[in-house]
Formats: structure tokens, sequence, C-alpha cells
């Protein structure tokens, strides 16, 4: 399980150097508001640093298929809470957006909480998908998604980004959990799951975890790039890292019968915790320029 951890670890990297690559991409050419459907698709086609971030994504998401089959999602989705780091990091670094000290020190606690998770023994305690359980989180999502695009849609005084972050992370959240829904229908049919055997993925596109799955992930990256349009990474981020990993985490429990012991319970109290800080600690740098 070491190989599959580290390598957890590194698309946490690659999902961070995505967001930094697609954030710059769409925010130091045009105003992408500004434009039409036709023109946004023409401009997005030709917008090489744009594509790269979505490469390097599609890169990491192939990974994570293969990674969360053998980790429970309670496990691995927490270490990738490391991409929220990286990406504020990167940020700074390359987007000349500021860190403040509470912003360091959500940074610390996240890693702590990352560390104490790495410190379970046991790695794979889920059993069988509960579908009714899947079906009826399913549409407690839905319908806050709803509300909060309508709210988006028909309150034009409100800043827009925080709300579609929020909608983001809640699909993206389902997207962690329809994959595990998926890789284990795969399974049971298949004796296991692997990304280059055929046949898996064969079955694995065909299944009907799948079709949902995509159905989120599409209005969620369509929500990720409406959020990437307009401020700051260093919001958008830790809003659907809270968010997505409340899901996730919930699903963990809720959808696959996952065991939640002392350490694992204490990690994911100070991982949300951390992101929690990050939130409200970015929230109040970016108030004042809110309009």
């Amino acid at each position: 399980m070491i190989t599959y951890t580290f390598f957890a670890f590194l698309c946490s990297f690659l999902y961070s150097v995505s967001s930094v690559l697609c954030k710059y991409g769409l925010q130091h050419h045009v105003d992408i508001r500004s434009l039409s459907l036709n023109q946004v698709a023409v401009f997005l086609a030709g917008n090489k640093v744009w594509l790269a971030g979505v490469l390097l994504a599609v890169l990491a998401n192939i990974s994570m298929i293969q990674i969360q089959y053998r980790l429970d999602v309670s496990i691995v989705y927490p270490i990738l809470n490391f991409s929220y780091i990286f990406v504020l990091i990167l940020g700074h670094w390359f987007l000349d957006e500021s860190l403040t000290a509470d912003q360091w020190f959500g940074i610390v606690i996240v890693a702590m909480g990352t560390l104490l998770i790495l410190g379970i023994d046991e790695t794979n305690t889920g059993h069988r998908t509960r579908i009714a359980n899947l079906l009826t989180l399913t549409a407690g999502v839905l319908v806050a998604i709803t509300a909060l695009v309508s709210i988006a849609r028909y309150h034009k005084q409100i800043s827009y980004e925080p709300v579609y972050a929020v909608s983001a992370g809640l699909c993206f959240g389902l997207v962690e959990t329809y994959l595990k829904a998926t890789t284990n229908m795969v399974a049971s049919e298949g004796g296991g799951f692997s990304v280059v055997s055929w046949q898996c993925v064969r079955v694995f596109v065909s299944v009907w975890p799948f079709f949902v799955m995509f159905f989120f992930g599409a209005f969620g990256w369509l929500f990720l790039q409406i959020s990437y349009s307009h401020g700051a990474i260093s919001v958008t981020v830790p809003i659907i890292a809270v968010v997505q990993r409340i899901v996730s985490m919930f699903s963990g429990y809720y959808v696959y019968g996952e065991f939640f012991g002392m350490i694992k319970m204490m990690g994911i109290i100070t991982i949300v915790l951390g992101i929690f800080i990050l939130v409200f600690s970015t929230l109040r740098v970016e108030e004042p320029r809110t309009v």
C-alpha cells in the first residue's frame, strides 16, 4: 500500500499544478465573461496553458481510479488535501497571491491531519456499495446544487464565485463517491479491477454508476471554470476542498461502511479544521475587494 500512498501524493501535486495553469490561462489573457459561447470555445481551444492544466488533471484522474480502488475513500481523499496546500503555495509563488499567517497555520493543520491518516495500519476496511444510501445522498446533493445555482442566477448582487465553488465541491464529492461505486461494481463482476485491463475498462464505462459520475464530473468542471474565471484561486480552492471532503468522508461511512477508528477520526477532524481555517482566513483577505 506504500506505493499507492506515494502515487496519491503525486496526484495531489498534479492537481495543484493543473489548477494554477487553468487559473493563469483563464485570467491572464482576456476577460472570459465578455465572450460569447463560440468565442469561449475558440479561446479555450487555442489556450495552451489552460489545455496543459486540463491534461494534467486528466492524467491525475486516471491514476486516481486505480488508487481509490486499493484504498478507502476516507484514506485516499484526505491525502489529496495536500493538493490544496500545494495550490496555495504555487498561487503565492506564480500568481502573486498573498498568504497570511492564518493561512500558513491552516496549511500546517491540514498537513498534521494528513500525517495522522497515514499512520493507519488498515487502509481497506470498506464493504460493498449500499445502493439505497448512495441514491439518498445523490438526491440531497442535487437539491443543494439546484438551490445554489438558482441563488447565483437570480441574486446578481452577491459574489457568485463562492456559490459556484460550493456547487463544484458538491459535484466533485459525488464524483469521488461514484468512482468507488463504479470500480466496486466492476470488481464484483470480474473479481478485481485494473486500469490497464481492457476488460475492466470496458465494463467500467458501461455500468450505470459511471454515467452518473460523468454527469456530476461535467457539471463540477463547469462550475469550477466559472469560479476560476473571477476571483482568487486561494478562495475558490479551499471552499471546494471543504465541501468535497465532507461529501467524500461522509460517503465512506454512509455508503461504503468504512471503519472509522480513533486515529482516522482525529485525522479527519484535524484536516477539516485546517481547511476551515484556510477558508475563513482567505475570505477575510478577499473581503475588502468584494464589490
